[in-house]
């Protein structure tokens, strides 16, 4: 969690998932500080007073999201660090973190939104790096134990494991979790091969 996101006040939290809601509903121009204050119920110019600028809104938004993304993606590592070699339960560990993502559709969207943003922000592309390194690692870890160990296969896998989630946004609701459980076992099997092949 980055220091920032530590030392957040409440109503700063507040203001935050406020952020998040507009930005995943209203797109990345619709993100102001009106907006926002409409979304927490909070009077006209409230989240300006705590995020001067939009610059700063999108900034403190970019280190709230990413942390989110982030403590999953360390407790991941945790729950895969007590079953190494593992292959099947480290694909379900993997697909159960999807699966909750896809809970959040709000934090999805807004991490598309700011992933967008990024390509023009460097500041906000090292944040999101950080989490995402992070999960290219225990994937690469996770093929490793299914005999595989090629670097280049965990980016492709996260990569493609990116436009699962973005593809299962646009399905019906109802159909998300068993698209994305079927495709995260798929990608991870497919690439990481049958760990009981010889």
């Amino acid at each position: 969690m980055s220091p920032a996101t530590e030392e957040l006040s409440p109503r700063r939290r507040e203001i935050l998932a406020a952020a998040t809601t507009v930005l995943a509903q209203q797109g990345n121009r619709g993100l102001t500080h009106r907006a926002v204050d409409r979304e927490a119920g909070l009077a006209e110019g409230s989240s300006s007073a705590y995020f001067r600028t939009r610059e700063a809104l999108i900034g403190a938004l970019g280190d709230f999201v990413a942390d989110r993304l982030a403590g999953d993606v360390q407790a991941l590592g945790v729950r895969l660090a007590s079953c190494p070699g593992d292959h099947e339960r480290a694909v379900a560990e993997v697909s159960r973190l999807f699966s909750r993502w896809l809970e959040q559709p709000d934090l999805l969207a807004a991490r598309l939104e700011l992933t967008v943003a990024a390509t023009r922000d460097p500041r906000l592309a090292e944040r999101f790096t950080q989490w995402r390194d992070d999960l290219v690692a225990m994937v690469r870890e996770v093929l490793s134990g299914a005999g595989t160990n090629d670097g280049t296969t965990a980016e492709t896998l996260v990569a493609a494991l990116d436009g699962v989630l973005l593809a299962s946004l646009l399905l019906p609701a109802r159909r998300r979790r068993g698209f994305v459980s079927d495709s995260v076992e798929q990608l991870l099997t497919g690439l990481g091969g049958d760990p009981d092949t010889p």
